[in-house]
């Protein structure tokens, strides 16, 4: 039963990841300094999550692929930044941020496990987490943003995103069918 209230917890913080709290939400509701400002945040959420697994991963499998997310994800930052910087936005995170929660309970329940239940409820999350932001990026930030240049950003690290998912999902089906 606990593991079941994991995994629950685990598809609420994914689905809060999407922000889709409106389903009327339109592409033209979002700026590009909105875009950069969420995609932001989804990463750097899902850098600290990678980070934690570089240390607590038992598989090494899971580890590789962890390091990876830290060290891309880190670099998909840095690109957005610069795409920032280079269409005159301001940067604007959301002090505010309602995912924020969402991800500190990822974190802590990710934290109470030390075994290899961490590995198969982090790549869970991961698959999950790459599933919304593939779909944020094809589906509300490519047809929302406004600047060729963020444009491009999108379909340059959209592919590598999606690659992420499908390594994600091929970790998950090595995993097993094994509950945390």
């Amino acid at each position: 039963m606990k593991g079941a209230s994991m995994i629950s917890a685990l598809s609420l913080a994914s689905l809060a990841l999407t922000g889709s709290a409106s389903p009327h939400r339109t592409s033209t509701s979002v700026d590009d300094a909105d875009i950069i400002a969420r995609f932001e945040e989804m990463v750097s959420a899902d850098v600290s999550c990678a980070q934690l697994a570089v240390e607590r991963a038992h598989g090494t499998n899971v580890k590789n692929f962890a390091s990876m997310l830290v060290r891309e994800h880190g670099m998909a930052r840095q690109m957005a930044r610069d795409v920032a910087a280079q269409i005159n936005v301001r940067f604007k995170p959301n002090a505010d941020n309602p995912r924020a929660a969402e991800h500190e309970k990822v974190l802590k329940d990710l934290r109470q496990r030390d075994d290899i239940a961490f590995d198969v409820l982090f790549i869970r999350h991961e698959v999950e987490y790459h599933k919304a932001l593939v779909n944020l990026i094809n589906k509300e930030w490519m047809p929302a943003a406004q600047s060729p240049d963020l444009q491009a950003f999108f379909g340059q690290v959209g592919p590598a995103i999606e690659a992420h998912m499908k390594m994600a999902d091929a970790i998950q089906q090595s995993l097993g069918p094994r509950r945390p």
